[in-house]
């Protein structure tokens, strides 16, 4: 009579790899955020400027989508780090329309399994939703229920994959905190000037530290029409709280930019090291 040996699930250990303005979980959930679909037409209202942020995020995608499937990787999901459109109180025309065509083209570049499938068909039963595409709601997100009701995507507080937690970061969500080993938040936008001798530039960046003991990845904007949030000036910058991690603590955390050219990330050590 043999002797069954039980055996436990192990959980592999989840890949996290750095690409442009996003990120790559385990090589099949593409992370970003703070796309601010709208800020064009806000910023332009009151004078004449070129139509190019949706141009230029979906140019964008189409790169990271090109250089993935030159790997053989395959996205499965897609989670966005709240603020996906810009205003506050109303959905404007523009993004309305731009809002739907972007979730529109996420869901034709994210790979149909049987089971998405077959949630996607049931339309009648409103408490299966699409979980191809994930919307964690951010602070401009307060009336963008009907856009995600429109497309049957997913909105919620924060997301849960394997031991990490998605947020937006504006705002903490004790349950998914207090179980999870990793956070990746948005809502920041952080950007670094970098200086030498002749020139200075900016860039925008990650930041990945250590946060009452969790694994921590801050994600840039991948919206581009603002760099974003100078690191550079945070000893200045008086609203301590806009993030759930405040300043003195973000001055631990490691400056990391990503390449695209090189399709490589540079960790350029210590924030505390570069605005010194």
């Amino acid at each position: 009579m043999k002797l069954l040996k039980n055996k436990k699930k192990v959980e592999k250990n989840t890949e996290i790899r750095f690409l442009q303005d996003s990120l790559l979980i385990d090589n099949a959930i593409l992370v970003l955020g703070d796309l601010h679909i709208g800020y064009e037409e806000y910023i332009t209202k009151s004078g004449i400027f070129p139509r190019m942020q949706f141009r230029e995020i979906i140019e964008k995608l189409n790169s990271i989508f090109w250089d993935l499937s030159m790997e053989g990787r395959k996205i499965k999901k897609v989670i966005i780090l709240g603020d996906l459109k810009h205003e506050f109180s109303q959905i404007s025309d523009v993004e309305w329309s731009e809002t739907l065509k972007f979730l529109d083209y996420l869901d034709e570049k994210i790979v149909k399994n049987k089971e998405n499938k077959k949630i996607s068909s049931v339309n009648a039963n409103k408490s299966l939703k699409n979980e191809r595409i994930i919307l964690i709601k951010g602070n401009h997100d307060t009336i963008l229920g009907s856009i995600a009701k429109k497309r049957d995507v997913k909105l919620v507080d924060y997301y849960k994959y394997k031991e990490i937690c998605f947020m937006h970061g504006d705002k903490l969500q004790q349950k998914c905190f207090e179980k999870s080993k990793t956070l990746i938040f948005g809502h920041l936008h952080p950007a670094i000037t970098l200086f030498d001798d002749y020139k200075k530039e900016k860039y925008k960046c990650f930041l990945k530290g250590k946060w009452k003991n969790k694994r921590v990845y801050v994600i840039p904007s991948f919206s581009p029409i603002s760099m974003g949030y100078d690191l550079n000036s945070i000893e200045n910058y008086q609203k301590d709280e806009f993030l759930i991690i405040k300043n003195k603590e973000l001055l631990n955390f490691e400056v990391i930019i990503y390449n695209n050219k090189e399709q490589r990330e540079y960790n350029f050590g210590k924030l505390r090291k570069l605005v010194y």
